[in-house]
């Protein structure tokens, strides 16, 4: 009877072998699908020969499924180790199917409904969002619209040629023509927003007026600032209690105001030391810039003023890092804050996890971080259905942590991980379980000729 048994054994194996192999080639396009192996071992009842058993079934955590771009925002790749974890009714599950969308309620969820746990964000009235790390949240999208904001600061950074000819002023004619580029050396737009989020265009016009001097003229929308709409010149550092600094570094132009009338606009001197570099005003703190004051008015004026309705503009021109060398005029820096309102449009997920809300006017809202799990014993955890498994005694505790760090991977947004099951390994993988299927056949087969020819004798 023990032949008997060991095919038994043999065919039953070989049928979970079967069983395994074509759940495999089933689940070959399932997203986060890891290949499994049945693993077998010999079995002996003291000592005599008792045929197969299967042993395990073992999951490939190793190898990384293939990396499918789609260019859904909510799709993400793990590039490496590490587990989605996704809430279930209370139940958290751990997944490398990387598919998500949004719910009704703007939840981050799977096809399942499991919402994707991660890092949240604290608000703080007046500052930006930050990441608060070691508290799992559902990661949730926040999708009012964002105010407008009012332009407050402008970052100027570039290279004013030492080697353009001198332009100084006043000269004749004593009116200033912004429209004739022989009488400037360089010019420079920055589009800037007021309070209700109405653009608007601040020009720079900068004239090389002697060795090492250089004169600043500045427009709103075509109208000069006065002298007197520079205020505090040369003090940007936003330092209230560091007086102005002003006379030599501020003074008056006759402009042109587009009929030939003379308009007055403000210019700020500015100075640079034998080496290129900027000199700043005044000992302390020695900052490099002015402030630009605009009024509302009634739209009358021949300076630069805001239209009614909107609150009055206090800009702070920086020029931190603006040189003067012998090579030709350069912008690395032009960065003004502020920004017309914007309704949601949609959501972007970094490497590193961080989630934005990005709206029509291009700015974007941080949301939280998208963290992964890791597990000391990832062969200890249990399957669950819909690609996904659960932590157990076995694979220990999870530990979470930023993508990109340790030994997690990073992430991939627009693109999510597929299965690392090979099909050509799987097919031959079939034809091998099915001869061994039809050998252990043969063997019960055989035993039984044997047994009628032994009672048949007998």
């Amino acid at each position: 009877m023990s032949m008997f048994n060991i095919g038994l054994s043999g065919l039953k194996s070989t049928q979970t072998g079967l069983e395994v192999t074509s759940n495999n080639i089933a689940n070959s396009g399932t997203a986060g699908y890891k290949n499994n192996t049945a693993e077998f071992a010999a079995v002996y009842n003291g000592g005599q020969r008792g045929g197969v058993k299967v042993a395990n079934i073992k999951e490939d955590f190793v190898t990384g499924g293939e990396i499918v771009r789609t260019g859904n925002a909510l799709d993400i790749a793990i590039d490496g180790q590490g587990f989605f974890a996704v809430s279930e009714n209370g139940r958290t599950a751990y997944t490398q199917a990387g598919q998500f969308t949004l719910d009704n309620e703007l939840n981050i969820v799977n096809a399942n409904g499991g919402k994707l746990q991660g890092f949240g964000v604290s608000n703080v009235a007046g500052g930006e969002p930050t990441i608060v790390s070691g508290v799992l949240t559902d990661l949730k999208i926040e999708a009012s619209n964002i105010e407008a904001k009012a332009t407050t600061e402008i970052n100027f950074n570039g290279n004013l040629s030492s080697a353009s000819d001198v332009i100084p002023y006043p000269v004749t004619p004593a009116l200033f023509d912004p429209k004739d580029g022989s009488q400037y050396n360089f010019s420079q737009s920055t589009e800037v927003f007021d309070s209700l989020g109405n653009s608007h265009v601040m020009t720079q016009y900068f004239n090389h007026t002697g060795s090492n001097e250089w004169q600043a003229m500045f427009f709103l929308d075509g109208k000069p600032l006065t002298e007197a709409q520079l205020t505090g010149a040369g003090l940007t550092s936003g330092m209230s209690d560091t007086p102005p600094v002003v006379g030599a570094n501020v003074g008056a132009q006759s402009v042109d105001d587009g009929t030939g009338t003379a308009v007055s606009a403000g210019v700020l001197k500015m100075t640079f030391d034998p080496n290129g570099q900027m000199v700043p005003y005044g000992a302390a703190p020695g900052v490099t810039g002015v402030n630009l004051a605009v009024a509302v008015g009634a739209g009358t004026s021949t300076n630069a003023e805001i239209k009614t309705g909107a609150a009055a503009l206090a800009i702070n021109l920086k020029f931190d890092g603006t040189t003067q060398f012998g090579s030709s005029f350069s912008v690395n820096e032009n960065d003004a804050d502020g920004y017309t309102s914007g309704a949601f449009s949609g959501v972007t997920v970094g490497d590193d996890g961080k989630v934005f809300a990005t709206f029509t006017n291009g700015e974007s809202k941080l949301q939280g971080q998208v963290v992964l799990a890791s597990f000391a014993n990832v062969d200890g955890l249990e399957q669950g259905s819909n690609t996904v498994w659960y932590q157990t005694e076995e694979s220990g505790n999870a530990l979470y942590g930023e993508p990109d760090s340790g030994s997690l991977g990073k992430l991939l947004a627009g693109s999510f991980m597929g299965s690392n099951v090979d099909i050509s390994e799987q097919l031959v993988g079939l034809m091998s379980f099915q001869q061994n299927y039809q050998a252990n056949a043969k063997t019960i087969s055989t035993a039984d000729e044997m047994m009628q020819i032994l009672f048949s004798n007998t």
